[in-house]
């Protein structure tokens, strides 16, 4: 057009600018989620020339040119300009940062920070309805490592902090007392503990309808129990008991984390018909250190396996009791896999050789081993960050909590708004690769519970005297085996 020349683009030039920010959005989209955009209006001058007859009856004509300006609005697709808005992500990590369970609690506001930093160093979340990337903001709920806080540290969130989305735990009664209040508000809860009731119903055979929002990040008491009971039958009795049933010892949380364990292993025994024999059961309350009555009683039963299922404050003296002080003999008595929460760094260093070399451990991820396969290269990169930033290693619900910063910003961009019922609709819809922890077929994505599968793998424990540690070996299943198991004796 000659008229619009100085005053806007042509069509091809449109076009073209289009095409270039289309492909400065194609490499810089981490998440495939396109740039904030902006419609401009180019306005553009049209030239008409109009013949005219003039005269009265007169058959003469002369041409007059006549210049009309209009406007014709094209949509390019530029750069975001604008300031962003003030509204930010607002999510709440509730989690254990006081007491006993500090350790683990810290291990998870660690490893969110890191997942914040990386998604807002890319700019954030694209959200539809700002038109806009918004950053993540964090706030935390101490459950204090107790039922108590743990609905103290909800009503803090919601009311408080008025947060989009609660996440993260570590004991699973500390999550479940806490649920009535995130569900009387309708908040978007995704716990990472492993009782399954915080999704099913009580028979565990269907998904709870008035729990609706809550998305379940992590392997459950039923799978970890059922692996329990696999790993055992394929492993250790045909060392300990080739010719007869192998006999079992549980000692485990009372709590809907300890419970679930149990129930998983029954269900996996019945369902199998395994030859394992239940010789000993027993519960300690959360919190518990010291064991030597119930050790002493399990020791009487002349079990093969001791199943020690507490947290990682109940675990190191619960084992270092069993084999220093009631003189459980770990050639003839196989201990563990004990609980995939005790996979953090001073489980490691505090336990001991003489407690702790040769007991096995159960988990989707590993504090010191190689990651399972299909997760490889993320686990080091983010083993690497976290190391730098905080001069430790990670455990496995600090990369729980690390996912499920993921997953519920790929929640937020897929619904597009910060409606909580959005949200809760997109959980439902979540697609996306595996991050730290192996889900099963490589992707993320919430079953007909709610819940994720995992591969589980069984490590044990070796003494390293180059560090004076505990180190963890892969030794189950057979595919990601790294070691084979080896005997006490």
């Amino acid at each position: 057009m000659p008229g619009n020349k100085g005053k806007g683009l042509t069509r091809l030039e449109a076009v073209l600018a289009v095409l270039f920010v289309i492909a400065l959005i194609a490499a810089g989209a981490s998440w495939a989620m396109p740039r904030a955009a902006e419609v401009k209006t180019v306005t553009s001058t049209v030239v008409n020339t109009v013949t005219k007859t003039v005269g009265a009856g007169e058959m003469v004509t002369e041409t007059v040119t006549q210049t009309v300006e209009k406007t014709v609005t094209e949509t390019v697709t530029v750069g975001q300009t604008t300031k962003p808005p003030e509204r930010k992500i607002r999510l709440g990590l509730m989690t254990s940062l006081t007491g006993p369970a500090a350790p683990l609690g810290e291990d998870q506001k660690r490893a969110v920070e890191i997942a914040v930093e990386e998604i807002n160093s890319q700019g954030g979340v694209f959200v539809r309805e700002y038109n806009a990337y918004l950053q993540i903001e964090v706030f935390y709920g101490d459950d204090q490592t107790s039922r108590e806080g743990a609905v103290a540290a909800a009503r803090k969130l919601i009311t408080q902090d008025q947060v989009d989305v609660i996440f993260g735990g570590l004991g699973s009664a500390f999550g479940m007392a806490a649920l009535p209040v995130i569900q009387e508000n309708k908040i978007p809860y995704v716990p990472t503990p492993s009782t399954p009731l915080f999704t099913r119903t009580e028979d565990l055979t269907t998904l709870d309808p008035e729990k609706y929002m809550v998305f379940h990040y992590q392997a459950t008491g039923l799978m970890y129990g059922a692996a329990m009971a696999d790993f055992v039958v394929d492993v250790i009795k045909p060392i300990l008991a080739p010719d007869r049933p192998l006999r079992v010892a549980w000692l485990y949380q009372d709590s809907p984390f300890g419970s679930e364990y149990f129930r998983g292993y029954q269900l996996r025994v019945e369902e199998m018909n395994y030859p394992l024999e239940l010789v000993y059961a027993d519960k300690f309350p959360v919190r518990a250190t010291d064991f030597r009555a119930q050790l002493t009683e399990a020791f009487a039963a002349n079990p093969d396996v001791l199943f020690p299922i507490g947290f990682l404050g109940e675990t190191i003296p619960m084992v270092q009791q069993a084999v220093l002080e009631i003189g459980f003999d770990k050639s003839k008595t196989h201990i563990g896999p004990v609980c995939a929460c005790a996979d953090v760094v001073p489980f490691y260093k505090n336990l001991g050789r003489e407690a702790g070399e040769y007991i096995t451990l159960l988990a989707p991820f590993s504090t010191y081993t190689q990651p399972a396969k299909g997760v490889t290269e993320r686990v080091k990169e983010f083993r690497q960050k976290y190391q730098e930033k905080y001069g430790a290693l990670p455990g496995l619900l600090g990369a729980s909590a690390y996912d499920a910063v993921y997953i519920i910003a790929r929640a937020i961009y897929l619904a597009g708004t910060l409606d909580k019922a959005a949200i809760i609709k997109a959980l439902e819809d979540v697609k996306m690769d595996q991050i730290l922890l192996p889900a099963k077929g490589g992707k993320i994505t919430f079953n007909e519970f709610h819940e994720i599968e995992f591969n589980l793998f069984v490590t044990q424990m070796f003494w390293d005297d180059t560090v004076g540690e505990l180190r963890p070996k892969v030794i189950w299943p057979q595919d990601l085996a790294e070691a084979e198991y080896v005997h006490p004796s």
